[in-house]
């Protein structure tokens, strides 16, 4: 998720994989255009919020290929469907 500043100063968090696009409003803003919730006027500058969200996308893609920052945390344990049915 991107922290995103709003007009009032406060931050809120955004799930960056719902935004559609980031348009430049008045005065240095953002509109930021999202699937579900119509769009949100930010403090935040477009250029900014883009590279937050490269910025997220790029460690994502670090954890998955390198893997996790915790090397002794133990993987989940997967339970097949096979297992359950006893097969």
């Amino acid at each position: 998720m991107i922290g995103v500043t709003r007009l009032d100063g406060s931050v809120m968090y955004l799930n960056e994989d719902l935004i559609v696009r980031v348009e430049q409003a008045a005065g240095g803003q953002s509109a930021i255009y999202m699937l579900d919730v119509g769009h949100i006027i930010v403090a935040n500058d477009p250029l900014s919020v883009i590279e937050m969200i490269r910025s997220e996308k790029v460690e994502l893609f670090r954890r998955v290929f390198q893997g996790s920052d915790y090397p002794n945390l133990t993987p989940p344990t997967i339970t097949r469907l096979s297992q359950v049915r006893g097969r």
